[in-house]
């Protein structure tokens, strides 16, 4: 009977025992599910630099296109893509009209006209002076007097149904028509390009037009010379974006494994609108300048580009990613203290897409939690991914 109690005690000892490992160990896996793995970084002092990052295509500064706007037989070509060319230097020869004769039949068309008014003005000078005799030779009223009395030659001049006066301003229409058909002749052969030569120094990048062929288009430039050594990049840029950029700022220009400095030259004072893939954007043009170009970027590159939007020195700074803000706009972090999570409101400055400025609320050192997500609270227990 002693020994089957003694049993009993035993085994309640026992059984307590485990009880007591199994509740230690609940706890343990319990405290360890509340905790939270996290990922910290350090508050620290630094640089902190805003780049926007965009692509744009190079072009020359000096290009120049060359259009032949009516169809036009292209006689030769005297240039090749790649040629160095002056200003001044023939690039086509084209086929031009020979407007000479009509030119000479317009002139004599105009002095057949001026010699009609001229015989008008002299019949209605004659015509008054024989009105003016009958009037001091006669008592009959001027009214009986008209064209029939002039002979039958003096009549082939004017015209029946218009009365004299009539006729000279019709003719001095006609004087003032066959002067503009003559003007207008003249500007034509003015217009008339038999050669098309280079207006600028450069190269020649592009040439449509064939010889012996006829070129019409109106849209591709028959020849285009450009400068390679003096290029600049043209930006497409979001209008909102655009509003931080300005004249001056500087750019760094990334091709291959190379990098130029940059800076920008100018922002067109207007949006315009593009077509894209997801449909019509507002866009605004900005021309970055190369400084440093060693030839290895040339016209019709597609080029990275990097413009610095603003720049701070030795300040208090955290990764972006740590920052969080709340319904009324107030910015705040996430620090840990003794292992657990403390939201400490803060002061953010100039910020970058990878670094942000804090003017207050933490101190170098600290460590912040980085993309803290819902279950990290104020108080939340939390251990950091690689330590203890």
């Amino acid at each position: 009977m002693k020994r089957s109690s003694k049993g009993i005690l035993i085994t309640i000892l026992v059984v307590a025992l485990i009880a007591l490992s199994v509740y230690g160990i609940s706890q343990r896996n319990q405290q360890m599910l509340n905790t939270v793995e996290v990922k910290t970084a350090n508050v620290e002092k630094g640089d902190i630099v805003w780049l926007f990052s965009t692509n744009g295509d190079v072009e020359s500064k000096s290009k120049q296109d060359y259009f032949i706007l009516t169809p036009t037989k292209v006689l030769k070509v005297f240039v090749d893509v790649g040629d160095k060319v002056k200003k001044g230097d023939k690039l086509l020869e084209l086929e031009t009209q020979d407007l000479s004769i009509q030119y000479k039949i317009a002139q004599k068309q105009l002095e057949m006209a001026k010699l009609q008014l001229e015989s008008l003005k002299k019949l209605k000078e004659k015509w008054s002076s024989q009105n003016q005799s009958s009037l001091q030779n006669s008592t009959a009223p001027i009214q009986s007097y008209s064209l029939n009395t002039f002979t039958s030659s003096q009549m082939q001049v004017a015209s029946p149904g218009y009365s004299l006066d009539d006729q000279i301003k019709l003719q001095e229409k006609q004087v003032e028509i066959a002067q503009l058909n003559l003007q207008s002749i003249k500007q034509n052969m003015d217009k008339q390009q038999r050669y098309i030569k280079s207006q600028i120094n450069g190269v020649v990048t592009a040439i449509n037009a064939r010889e012996g062929n006829v070129f019409s288009s109106v849209q591709l430039p028959a020849v285009t010379v450009e400068d390679p050594e003096d290029l600049q990049i043209v930006l497409n840029v979001n209008q909102y974006d655009a509003i931080n950029i300005s004249e001056g700022q500087k750019a760094l220009i990334r091709f291959g494994e190379k990098t130029f400095d940059g800076a920008v030259k100018m922002v067109s004072p207007a949006a315009t609108k593009v077509i894209t893939q997801t449909g019509a954007e507002n866009v605004v043009k900005v021309y970055v300048d190369i400084l440093n170009n060693d030839g290895t970027i040339k016209p019709g590159f597609n080029v990275d580009v990097d413009i610095k939007l603003g720049e701070k020195k030795n300040v208090l700074k955290v990764p972006s990613e740590a920052i969080l803000t709340d319904k009324k706009g107030q910015s705040f972090v996430y620090i840990v203290e003794n292992g657990v999570a403390k939201q400490r409101k803060v002061e953010v400055g100039l910020s970058s897409d990878l670094e942000t400025e804090i003017k207050s609320g933490v101190a170098a050192g600290e460590k912040v939690i980085l993309n803290p997500n819902s279950s990290i609270q104020n108080g939340t227990k939390v251990k950091e991914k690689g330590g203890s």
